[in-house]
């Protein structure tokens, strides 16, 4: 690992018309895997022939670490999440990565030749390829949060000083740009996780105002746990955390792939929307549908794997139009569908332990699936609705 020189002679122009061009905000509109693919190309103007080039950004996601982007002159550009794990992994752990994100130096690994360094995996890979030099930067937030920029070439003789001179004038300039990225990437996957992915767009597309939205056409899909507040009582709050988790996840995960969207975790229930998109109203109630038995099916394989405590759980399905966006205090919003396709579900799921069904439909919803695949199950009043209501339910095998 050889110090990287600081004394090297540059073309100064050069560099402050990169570093300008790296803080201007046309380039902060570039997404960062078209940003590394511009900043090779900018760099071979001046000489500077980078076959590999990889930085990350730091997210906010429960499950998601960082977002690994690299450049490769033939491979073109790799986008890849690590899981939060990542960071206890002894691949990691002894990498350079690590070494720069724990330590904020610069490292450097010539890849050919008497002073070649592959005490690091990466850098045999690297020289495998026929790279012949490779260096690490420190990327320092304001935050005191660190990520890093790595360049590599396979130039003969590997980087001169003039262009590790370089490197380093541009490094403050890059880490501005990787950490407005960086919290770009946080603020979207915050949004993302607490609101849903089509909501999260929303509000950073401006969707923000409260009393604002629009009238949309969706299935309404409403999941409640039985006996909740038995198993609070009798269990550890910690517990019953984690229950609620495994519940959630048998629930919540089929809605997302079948294209719906939870809106929000009230308690022990689940408010989620599938809306009508150009394939029409039917489209929706089947996919709605299909999450329902699926996280039926979920929570009976959740049950069946043991345990003391055993779950049961009810799905309303609905279909209607609801008004889809803003609504709250002045300082607290919430974003969310509103309506009395809303209230109607609600009250249909609370009929699933009278009609001992664990999915019930409303007419308005049945009317959208084949006849053969459901069955009436009576009329019934709701609470809070003017008309008794027919009520169906899957027929399951």
């Amino acid at each position: 690992m050889k110090p990287v020189s600081t004394h090297a002679p540059f073309d100064e122009r050069f560099v402050h018309e990169l570093i300008r061009w790296i803080l201007s905000p046309s380039t902060r509109s570039l997404p960062l895997d078209g940003f590394l693919a511009e900043l090779s190309v900018r760099l071979r103007a001046g000489d500077i022939t980078v076959a590999r080039m990889r930085t990350s950004v730091t997210t906010k996601h429960p499950e998601v670490f960082v977002r690994a982007v690299m450049w490769h002159e033939t491979l073109g550009v790799d986008v890849r999440d690590g899981l939060r794990d990542l960071l206890t992994t002894p691949t990691f752990l002894a990498s350079p990565v690590a070494k720069v994100r724990a330590e904020g130096v610069v490292v450097r690994c010539r890849l050919q030749g008497p002073e070649a360094d592959l005490s690091y995996s990466i850098c045999g890979e690297l020289a495998a390829e026929g790279l012949t030099d490779y260096v690490v930067y420190p990327m320092q937030f304001g935050s005191g949060e660190r990520t890093y920029f790595s360049f590599a070439t396979r130039r003969e003789g590997g980087f001169s000083d003039s262009h590790l001179a370089v490197f380093e004038q541009i490094a403050p300039a890059l880490a501005i740009r990787i950490e407005v990225e960086s919290a770009e990437l946080a603020l979207k996957s915050l949004l993302q996780v607490y609101l849903g992915q089509n909501a999260a767009a929303r509000v950073l597309a401006g969707s923000f105002l409260r009393g604002t939205g629009e009238r949309i056409h969706a299935a309404v899909w409403f999941c409640d746990m039985r006996g909740f507040t038995t198993l609070a009582d009798r269990k550890p709050a910690h517990e019953v955390v984690k229950i609620l988790d495994r519940f959630f996840e048998c629930v919540a995960g089929p809605i997302g792939p079948l294209g719906g969207e939870v809106l929000k975790f009230i308690g022990d229930a689940v408010l989620a929307i599938f809306p009508v998109r150009s394939a029409g109203v039917k489209d929706a109630c089947e996919r709605a549908l299909e999450a329902a038995n699926a996280a039926v099916d979920g929570v009976a394989k959740l049950n069946s794997e043991g345990g003391d405590t055993l779950v049961d759980m009810g799905v309303g399905l609905h279909v209607g139009e609801v008004m889809y966006g803003n609504i709250g205090a002045r300082d607290r919003l919430d974003f969310t569908v509103i309506g009395s396709v809303v209230n109607e579900v609600c009250r249909v799921e609370s009929l699933c332990r009278t009609l001992d069904s664990p999915i019930l439909l409303t007419a308005a919803f049945a009317r959208y699936c084949s006849g053969a695949a459901v069955e009436s199950r009576g009329v019934h009043t709701l609470k809070g609705v003017l008309e008794p209501q027919e009520i169906f339910a899957p027929k399951r095998a």
